[in-house]
């Protein structure tokens, strides 16, 4: 197998490169030569890559929410690239692991089926399902899955019958972004009348949604079959993360599924997918349900955590591409630890900051909390909670850019350096 490996700025594609490395006999790596940043992309810098190889972004259209069945100039350029490098470096196979190149990847199947390479997404308008998020949502509906009421801005939108229904705060959710890109929750009429025109120049019309008070964000991942039936269910309780995000998490225990699976097949079964995939679902205290919030197409950041347990779900998402027959994984041992020191410091301190503005704000200055079920812990508890972590005798992962720094330094460096941006991106959620 040579293989291709892209948006490798994101951290689940160095856990794709090690655990295809034993598998490959060429791994190439691209990263974004239009981002200031891109030659610095992680696992483009690694020492398990034989090369690396720049391509245009295809990213800016899909962020500003141009989605179709055609290509933008940007992503012909991006596909113009992608396809040379193909052909000099004779890759049979591509993985992507980042909603937007899903999305182009997906899209021009044909262009690389034709030339014998596989991509290990599914066709397009199958894709297209999971990535848009109001698709989504309507799927869910459809295979009887719980969702936040939510409604697809347009002009005509009656704004003040939707507010009367599902009342402040609302979130403003592009459909074409990952990460929470582009999102803004809004606490009154004055705060969406100033939000809604950024968000529709940026992005598009977005939905209007229910925001969930004091709600808690899971996931549960699968590999799929061609046939639709799962291959391998994961799922974790995030021990740790910023309040009212998933996106900051670094420790979290491996748990057997739990009651969702039964409830989350059928929207499997109806998508039609196979491969890579993730649903998550946030718990709503006001009834219990848990309700659907996004389909991931992709490996979440977090993959190490399956494959440092020996699950090589990567590996088995190229079979699948490739045709080929792929067995049944039995689920992991459930109480594993996965932990990311080095991210985790700098979450503790964030964690902190938020505690001391959020008492600051709420207690001093006397303002409302955005989310008044969502307050942070006590700083004290989060300090304890952080040092049990590592003073337990349970069994535990260290995820890769530690367990194999002396072997890969670079990439863990240059991770970590891009970690703390997030942090630092993150400032603007404390406190409120």
């Amino acid at each position: 197998m040579n293989l291709l490996v892209t948006n490798t700025q994101a951290p689940q594609s160095y856990a794709i490169v090690r655990a295809l490395r034993p598998h490959a006999s060429r791994i190439v790596a691209t990263y974004e030569s239009d981002r200031p940043t891109g030659r610095l992309a992680p696992a483009a810098n690694s020492r398990l890559v034989d090369r690396c190889r720049p391509v245009p972004s295809p990213v800016v259209d899909w962020h500003a929410g141009r989605v179709d069945a055609g290509n933008t100039p940007r992503e012909e350029a991006f596909l113009d690239a992608v396809g040379r490098i193909c052909e000099e470096e004779r890759i049979d196979v591509i993985f992507p692991s980042w909603d937007p190149y899903v999305y182009v990847l997906a899209k021009n199947r044909a262009f690389f089926e034709a030339r014998g390479i596989a991509i290990t997404v599914p066709d397009f308008e199958t894709v297209l399902t999971a990535l848009d998020k109001y698709r989504t949502v309507m799927a869910g509906r459809e295979a009887g899955v719980p969702c936040p009421a939510t409604y697809l801005y347009d002009p005509e939108l009656p704004l003040d019958d939707v507010i009367a229904e599902i009342g402040f705060p609302i979130v403003l959710k592009p459909r074409f972004t990952s990460g929470g890109h582009g999102m803004a929750i809004v606490a009154d009429r004055a705060a969406l009348n100033d939000a809604l025109p950024a968000v529709l120049a940026a992005h598009g019309p977005p939905m209007i949604q229910e925001y969930i008070p004091g709600g808690r964000r899971d996931s549960m991942q699968f590999v799929v079959g061609r046939d639709g039936a799962p291959l391998f269910v994961f799922h974790k309780k995030r021990s740790r993360t910023l309040r009212r995000t998933a996106r900051f998490g670094t420790v979290s225990e491996s748990a057997p599924p739990d009651d969702r699976l039964e409830m989350l097949l059928p929207l499997v079964r109806r998508l039609g997918w196979w491969g890579a995939m993730g649903i998550e679902t946030i718990r709503d205290p006001r009834d219990g349900a848990h309700k659907l919030m996004e389909i991931n197409p992709r490996f979440p950041r977090q993959l190490w955590n399956r494959t440092e347990l020996g699950v090589n779900e990567p590996l088995m998402c190229v079979r699948l591409a490739r045709g080929e027959p792929v067995e049944p994984v039995p689920g992991c041992a459930p109480g594993v630890l996965f932990v990311n020191p080095v991210e985790d410091v700098q979450l503790l301190a964030l964690q902190l900051v938020d505690a001391l503005v959020y008492g600051f704000r709420t207690r001093v200055l006397r303002r409302a909390p955005l989310d008044g079920l969502a307050a942070p812990p006590p700083m004290l508890d989060q300090v304890r909670g952080f040092a049990r972590t590592y003073r337990s005798g349970r069994p535990r992962l260290w995820d890769p850019h530690v367990r194999y720094f002396l072997q890969d330094p670079l990439p863990a460096a240059l991770w970590w350096l891009q970690f703390a941006t997030w942090m630092a991106g993150g400032v603007k959620q404390v406190g409120r």
